[in-house]
This record gives structure tokens, C-alpha cells and sequence, in this order.
């Protein structure tokens, strides 16, 4: 039984006879140069003048929290909507107790421009502690008027699933909608959903607004932390 000898490539065996020595200048990290293979009379060499190799320097600080661009930078990830979106998360509860009258939710609200057109997105979370007070609300503009339309998706007066329009047609606020929930538990949590498009008139703080439907005493209507504004200019 014969056995093939074996060559070896810069002292490492392979299959063969001979010896293949892989050499060429400036092939450490992060430099360039030729290339060249030999061994039992041929050699091959790369040329990095001849084929055009281009070293790549990425600019810019690699980290974990980075990624690699096209166009050899290293950025960080942006959280931009792609679809155009401004987001808002209320930051904490809000309470109305014992009133009627409509109030601006704290975070729930976003700037417009005169003759500006938006459509906005609402995912509200609300509870009471008192099934006949309830809970109403609108969106309202702080100056000049605004004209539109929108569908909430929602339990209605009685508490039961609904799906109803409202507007506001050259007026500052829009129709009121009621909902009513089905327990007296401020830990009992209600959601719903309203979507909304309009055209401000004038310079203003586009705004939601909540209240009691009917103001009794010690009795709470609550706007929920979490609850999210979704918002886009569209002209």
C-alpha cells in the first residue's frame, strides 16, 4: 500500500508534494498589498494595485448599540416612525372629580399650524368609580376653529361596544362623546379607540379633553397612564 505525500502550506500539511507558501506584503489587519501563492513551480499573485482593492475605513464608533451603514458609517438607531408618526405616551394619571366641565389632558396634545391638515390616532385607556357620571370627551384647538371627522371605537353611555362619528364642522371642539363603563372601580379598566382627521384654521394646541358626564361629588372619571396620541401632518 502506497501513501500520497503531503505538502504543506507554510509549515501546514496538506494532501500533495511540495511546499505552498502563501506570502505578500501588507495583509495584517487593516493595510493592503499583493498577494502571492507558489509552490512546485507555479505562482499566482494578486495584484492589489492591478485589480483596484479598496480599503474600507468605517468612520464613525462601533458599539453594541450601533449598526453599519451603506455607505461605510456606523450610526445608532433612530426610533422615527418610517410612515411619518409623532407618538405621544401619557406619562401619568389624570383625574377629573365632581365636574362637567371638559379639561385638557396634560400630555395628550400636539401643535398645528394654520391650514394645516393632520390625521391622529387615539388608544385611550379610562375607569370611574361611578357608573352615572361616567366619562365624555372631545378634541378641541386652543385658538381659531378646525373642520373634520372621525369614528370612535368604544363602549358607549351604556357601556356596551359602539362604533360612532363624530366632528366638528367650523368649530372649535368636536361633538362630545360618551362612554360608560361596567363597574364602579377605578381599577376597572376601559379602552377604546378614536380615529380622527381635520384642517386647523389658525396657529394652535390641537388637544384632548375629558370630564365627567354629569359632575357628582367624590366621584372620579380618570384618563390612564399609557394611554397613546398618534400623530402626522399630511400636507
Amino acid at each position: 500500500m502506497s501513501y500520497t505525500p503531503l505538502k504543506t502550506i507554510n509549515g501546514n500539511s496538506i494532501k500533495g508534494t511540495g511546499d505552498l507558501v502563501v506570502s505578500g506584503s501588507g495583509v495584517s489587519d487593516g493595510d493592503k498589498g499583493d498577494i502571492t501563492v507558489s509552490g512546485s513551480g507555479t505562482v499566482w499573485e494578486i495584484d492589489a494595485a492591478t485589480v483596484g482593492v479598496t480599503e474600507l475605513s468605517a468612520t464613525g464608533t462601533p458599539s453594541a448599540t450601533t449598526f453599519l451603514r451603506g455607505d461605510n458609517t456606523w450610526a445608532t438607531p433612530t426610533s422615527a416612525d418610517p410612515a411619518g408618526w409623532t407618538v405621544i405616551v401619557k406619562s401619568a394619571n389624570q383625574d377629573v372629580t365632581n365636574s362637567s366641565t371638559l379639561v385638557s389632558d396634560t400630555s395628550l396634545q400636539f401643535a398645528v399650524v394654520a391650514g394645516g391638515h393632520y390625521m391622529i390616532e387615539l388608544d385611550l385607556v379610562i375607569s370611574t368609580t361611578n357608573n352615572t357620571s361616567d366619562y365624555k370627551s372631545a378634541f378641541n384647538v386652543s385658538a381659531g376653529t378646525m373642520k373634520g371627522s372621525g369614528i370612535a371605537v368604544a363602549a358607549g353611555a351604556t357601556g356596551t361596544a359602539a362604533v360612532a362619528q363624530f366632528n366638528a364642522n367650523n368649530t372649535a371642539t368636536t361633538t362630545v362623546y360618551v362612554q360608560g363603563t361596567l363597574a364602579q372601580d377605578i381599577d376597572f379598566l376601559l379602552s377604546s379607540k378614536f380615529i380622527y382627521s381635520f384642517t386647523a384654521s389658525a396657529n394652535a394646541t390641537f388637544r384632548f379633553q375629558f370630564a365627567q358626564w354629569s359632575a357628582i361629588a367624590a366621584k372620579t372619571a380618570r384618563t390612564w397612564k399609557g394611554s397613546i396620541l398618534k400623530y402626522k401632518r399630511i400636507d
